[in-house]
């Protein structure tokens, strides 16, 4: 295949990320995943790190979608440190000129809002392992090589799959859920989103910054899920004191932090406003089967 044939190639291409990628990229891409996924042009690897330098010859653009939030720390930072540095390091080596490394917001702990001002402090071994990754790719750029760390909050998937999923499954089973007084603002990203945000940075240039954020353009808030839900199985929320949610979080950082913490995106560097998508959140809350 020559250059222009295949620019792009996807790793970790089992990935939900990278099953929305592949209608967005189309032809142009190929992909490297350990088990058969069904992609027209796929190269399958017992591990990662044993990928033949032959696989980037014809890429122009390499993105990273190998990576886990569970498992002890070894594993962590075996999934989101070494395998992210080895592919960078072979691609940059093969001659590619982007690559693309997808991150996470846990690399800026319990910060409120989110954006290229707020300094790093993860707090958990995700975090961790995610910020190791970002600064040692960051490091690896060159003139010929450039690194674009793309820092996602919690994704959902199909159906509102995932953190998100067991929240509202709750509610509908509860009916009614403690909310801080002034309620929340969440930044949050769906799946199908998050690739349209990736397929663009894969085709166009960014600007100049390394670091780039996206989530869907609105954050969520209970009182606008609640509204989504309207008529179907109606969700009620009941005030309680900030001082409440605050010992709730303290007491249990896993649970509090995401039923009473406030993590937003700044709109300024949001990737998703910026390319003029639109929001999406709502309609699939909206739609889910929480039953």
């Amino acid at each position: 295949m020559s250059r222009q044939d295949t620019p792009v190639l996807v790793v970790g291409g089992g990935s939900r990320i990278a099953r929305a990628l592949a209608p967005l990229l189309g032809d142009a891409a190929a992909y490297v995943v350990r088990r058969p996924s069904g992609h027209a042009r796929e190269t399958i690897v017992d591990d990662y790190r044993s990928l033949p330098h032959t696989a980037f010859i014809d890429a122009e653009c390499v993105i990273n979608c190998v990576g886990t939030p569970t498992g002890d720390v070894e594993h962590l930072n075996r999934i989101n440190f070494e395998i992210p540095c080895q592919l960078a390091a072979a691609a940059r080596d093969a001659g590619v000129r982007h690559f693309i490394h997808i991150s996470s917001f846990s690399v800026y702990g319990r910060a409120d809002e989110i954006g290229r001002a707020t300094p790093t402090a993860p707090t958990g071994d995700y975090g961790r392992s995610k910020l190791a990754a970002d600064e040692a790719l960051l490091a690896l750029e060159s003139d010929r090589f450039a690194v674009t760390i793309l820092r996602l909050p919690l994704i959902y998937g199909d159906d509102v799959a995932g953190k998100l999923a067991q929240l509202l499954r709750l509610w509908a089973r509860t009916r009614v859920l403690p909310i801080p007084t002034g309620d929340v603002r969440r930044a949050m990203i769906g799946v199908e989103l998050s690739a349209e945000v990736i397929a663009r940075i894969a085709t166009q240039p960014v600007d100049a910054s390394k670091i780039v954020f996206a989530a869907d353009p609105r954050p969520f808030t209970y009182a606008d899920a609640a509204r989504a839900r309207n008529g179907k199985n109606a969700l009620r929320r009941f005030p309680v004191p900030r001082g409440f949610a605050d010992l709730v979080e303290r007491l249990a950082p896993s649970v509090g932090g995401r039923l009473f913490a406030d993590s937003r995106l700044a709109d300024d560097d949001n990737l998703a406003i910026r390319y003029g998508l639109g929001s999406r959140l709502y309609h699939d809350i909206a739609a889910a089967d929480l039953s």
